[in-house]
């Protein structure tokens, strides 16, 4: 009988058990074959989902590049099972790819999602000592070179990646336009959570901001009569804490977000269900109530930016922020000769949470050969402005539409005609 290896993803009911609370983890893929799920595949794509923070692209990607292989060696491999694939298997699936006409860039993505895992099943003693990541002579069914940071399977064709694109300014302001424009309901929380973006935060970084996080008003007027910056502690990659630094002026929007379409979405909760406890976490879901996941963010700020031309994922609007760090610890010394590469990288990469000041190296030199010279708070408070300004634009069409009703109020004129009008209008609104 012929094994059919397929996945499928869970749905908002799915609920996974941390150490100290339950999350409800939509999105993640889950593999079966005739036997039912394989679990350490399974595993593996729920360890991306919540552990690996710092991804580019969606667990599914992954799911599809893992199916494509697991397929591959149940066709050739006559049966075998996953955990008894050897070096020969792997070269077997590479050559077999690139004869098809595959790229060298396609098939090397999909040797090192395949090697990852399993140097993960490795790790997790789903498989024992069957991968070569020891510091020792001894023979492994699946080799591994270690490179500075991990290990990488040695027989992966070279390819050359190409750079991906770091959005502009104007790019960020279409961006922020079109957001807001999307959606009455979450259109602002979306923006904000770019905005935090723009700051280098990451997608788990961006959400473990709490409601306590963001001060009332007479502390944001405090501030902004001082000169002074909100930091907001979060927990960073390699669970090191670090500080998200915010102009007063963010915290004013945060603040409206808090009084405005976060609680008509707690409301909401509220009302559907008498059990409903608010959550502390700053960004929840419109319909739901609850805390956004890893998985719905990329989505959606991945389509957004689609449909505003930008090219990328939410990825490389935290890139734009890291060139923002880096130009701003940039410039010259009291020689006026310009500053070490290496100084102002250790400087960047610490207030960034990099433990790696190296892997800034792309975003000096970018920052460099554009000859950027705005600073962190200008352009924050730039793109304040933006968003306040995109707000009132919708604050403005919503009055327009009413202002036959106004009038009709006011002259005491066909008041029940323009009144059914209006929500005729609004009701019309809705469904589309």
């Amino acid at each position: 009988m012929s094994v059919m290896i397929f996945y499928k993803t869970t749905d908002e009911e799915c609920i996974l058990q941390g150490a100290f609370s339950k999350l409800s983890y939509s999105g993640i893929p889950v593999f079966f074959d005739n036997n039912g799920v394989i679990e350490a595949v399974s595993n593996y794509l729920i360890f991306k989902s919540i552990k690996d923070t710092d991804l580019i692209t969606s667990v599914t990607t992954y799911a599809d590049q893992l199916q494509t292989f697991l397929r591959f060696i149940e066709d050739k491999g006559k049966g075998i099972s996953w955990s008894n694939v050897t070096d020969g298997h792997l070269v077997e699936f590479r050559d077999t790819k690139l004869k098809s006409g595959n790229k060298d860039s396609y098939v090397a993505g999909l040797l090192r999602t395949v090697f990852d895992f399993y140097m993960w099943a490795e790790r997790n003693k789903y498989i024992r000592h069957h991968v070569a990541i020891y510091t020792d002579d001894k023979e492994y069914s699946i080799s591994a070179e270690k490179t500075k940071t991990s290990w990488k399977w040695p027989h992966i064709p070279s390819s050359t990646s190409k750079a991906r694109p770091t959005p502009t300014n104007d790019d960020l302001e279409v961006l922020h336009a079109t957001t807001i424009e999307e959606s009455d309901t979450v259109g602002v929380r979306d923006s904000l959570i770019f905005t935090i973006y723009e700051r280098s935060a990451r997608r788990m970084e961006a959400l473990q901001i709490k409601t306590s996080d963001v001060p009332d008003w007479e502390g944001i007027e405090e501030y902004q009569d001082d000169n002074k910056i909100f930091y907001v502690e979060i927990m960073g990659k390699g669970k090191k804490l670090r500080d998200l630094e915010f102009l007063p002026e963010t915290m004013e929007l945060l603040r409206e977000y808090t009084e405005n379409e976060r609680a008509e979405a707690v409301q909401a909760a509220k009302n559907r269900d008498k059990f409903y406890k608010e959550p502390n976490d700053l960004f929840l879901g419109a319909t739901t109530g609850k805390p956004l996941n890893l998985q719905y963010i990329s989505r959606r700020l991945s389509g957004l930016m689609n449909k505003a031309g930008v090219a990328g994922t939410g990825h490389r609007v935290r890139a734009k922020g890291l060139t923002d760090i880096v130009t701003a610890f940039d410039g010259f010394d009291d020689r006026g000769q310009p500053k070490s590469a290496q100084d102002v990288l250790i400087r960047a990469a610490e207030k960034a949470g990099h433990s790696n000041p190296q892997s800034l190296r792309n975003y000096l030199a970018l920052s460099r050969s554009e000859g950027l010279a705005a600073k962190l708070n200008n352009v924050e408070l730039l793109r304040d402005l933006e968003i306040r300004i995109q707000m009132r634009k919708k604050q403005i069409t919503e009055i327009d539409n009413a202002n036959d009703l106004f009038a009709a109020i006011l002259n005491d004129l066909n008041v029940e005609d323009e009144l059914l009008k209006f929500l005729q209008k609004y009701v019309t609104k809705l469904d589309t």
